[in-house]
């Protein structure tokens, strides 16, 4: 209580001093503001203000509370729905716990949805029991007259089925037995090599419809498989493209499209497609294109075929573009090569670095390891050791993908439906040559022996069996 008073005494001592001090020096104050003239003094003057701070003070407290009501109700609301919901809660478990099992579940789901939480409504409802299933009402027994006392009841008939006969002018339809649909055909994993050779035959001499019209006829019948069957008319569609183009410009790029829809990872029929656009100036059909083949087969060939429709592009617009084609695809390795190598030409070496790393860890490459003996030469603080490495590495990579035909291995600058070395048909496709062995080193050939152990003498000749070569004798010490 001292310390209370000491501390009133210490705080209210300054302002009885300062009032004291005023009421002696009181002062006149003259205030002219808009015409208006007050003349007063000092004290009056500090009351005032003391006056209209305290009134500003009171004015913010009670907006900052009026702000502060819809929340407070709100809050209030919230309690109350809580305080009631876990009475809900509580009056459920006692219900249930007395067996009153509609009650307990009625004040469950009232609970949760005060509570508003699904998640207890869920647990309560596996947690009480269900009410039991009302038993099954029987039917009302038929009223049986007794003929001589109840062990002479007449037992309940079964109920007699009743047949409506059919009117005398319409007949019986016979029974019409369905036969059981066989099963459908097997297709082989290799086509017969009947229809192979007679499908060549088409292609080679032209007649489209008649190989279109084998391969539906092959489909049916189980000697041709659906994938198979899509590739072949692709093949034809593509083949008639390439060939038949004089009379109407436009047939090609039906045609190509036509393949496309038959076997949607057919590459060559999307190379025709992006280098008739490119060629026609259409870059918005041509990158639609791009990116509906490139889902099913990522090519760098394809970006080849578009690179007239993006040669005046700024190189971090190329490079951000083969980065989205590198998402679409990011298992290949050809869409990291290209994003890669246009890494390199904006020397943008860490994005460089990954693109050319997840490249060659899926499936090594020539042009990948090229890539980075150049970043290491090039960047700042790379090492000339480690593109040595990835030069030799260059060397030991597979060969370059080309068109190989799938049946003796001939590469070929262009595709075409009939190999020009083996003249098969369907058999070219975009691959990685097979890379030939290296010969063995030449192993020497030992010295012959001198002309005295070269022949031996007949003696020896006879003695020597035929299947046996001879020894030459060995000096003996």
């Amino acid at each position: 209580m001292l310390l209370r008073l000491i501390v009133l005494l210490i705080f209210v001592s300054p302002v009885v001093l300062a009032t004291l001090w005023f009421s002696d020096n009181a002062g006149t104050v003259q205030v002219e503001w808009l015409g208006w003239h007050v003349d007063t003094n000092v004290p009056v003057l500090l009351g005032v203000i003391l006056t209209v701070f305290l009134v500003l003070s009171g004015l913010s407290r009670l907006s900052a509370l009026v702000a502060d009501l819809p929340a407070k109700l709100g809050k209030s609301r919230q309690l109350r729905g809580r305080e009631k919901g876990m009475a809900a809660l509580l009056a459920a478990l006692d219900a249930a716990d007395k067996g009153e099992v509609g009650d307990g579940r009625r004040l469950g789901a009232e609970a949760a949805r005060l509570l508003d939480s699904p998640g207890l409504a869920a647990r309560l409802d596996r947690l009480l029991p269900r009410p039991p299933a009302p038993p099954p009402v029987a039917p009302p027994a038929r009223p049986d007259v007794a003929k001589k006392g109840r062990l002479f009841a007449r037992k309940p008939s079964a109920p007699v089925p009743v047949i409506e006969k059919a009117p005398p002018s319409a007949k019986a339809a016979p029974a019409v037995e369905r036969p059981t649909p066989a099963p459908a055909p097997v297709a082989p994993a290799v086509p017969h090599q009947a229809d192979v050779a007679a499908f060549a035959a088409k292609v080679r001499s032209g007649e489209w419809d008649a190989a279109l019209a084998l391969v539906g006829d092959a489909v049916p019948a189980g000697r041709l498989s659906p994938a198979m069957a899509a590739r072949w008319r692709a093949v034809v569609f593509e083949g008639q493209a390439l060939r038949e183009c004089a009379d109407d410009p436009t047939r090609p790029l039906r045609l190509a499209h036509e393949a496309m829809a038959a076997d949607p990872g057919f590459l060559p029929a999307a190379l025709h497609i992006l280098r008739l656009e490119a060629s026609a100036g259409r870059r918005t059909e041509a990158e639609a294109a791009l990116a509906s083949i490139w889902r099913h087969f990522p090519a760098r060939l394809l970006l080849d075929a578009c690179a007239p429709l993006w040669r005046d592009e700024d190189g971090d617009d190329r490079l951000k573009r083969l980065e989205a084609l590198a998402e679409i695809a990011p298992l290949h390795p050809d869409g990291h090569l290209a994003a890669g190598e246009a890494a390199v030409a904006v020397q943008k070496w860490g994005v460089a670095r990954r693109h050319l790393m997840a490249a060659l860890k899926i499936e090594a490459d020539a042009l990948g390891c090229r890539l980075m003996a150049e970043i290491e030469e090039r960047e700042p603080g790379g090492s000339a050791r480690a593109a040595e490495v990835w030069r030799r590495r260059e060397r030991d990579a597979p060969p370059m993908p080309a068109w190989v035909c799938g049946d003796c291995g001939a590469t070929s600058g262009e595709w075409s439906a009939c190999c020009p070395a083996c003249a098969g048909v369907a058999t070219i496709a975009w691959a990685r040559p097979v890379k030939a062995a290296e010969p063995p080193p030449p192993v020497s050939e030992p010295a012959p022996p001198p002309a005295s152990e070269a022949a031996p003498s007949s003696a020896e000749a006879a003695a020597t069996p035929a299947n046996l070569q001879p020894i030459s004798a060995v000096p003996v010490s």
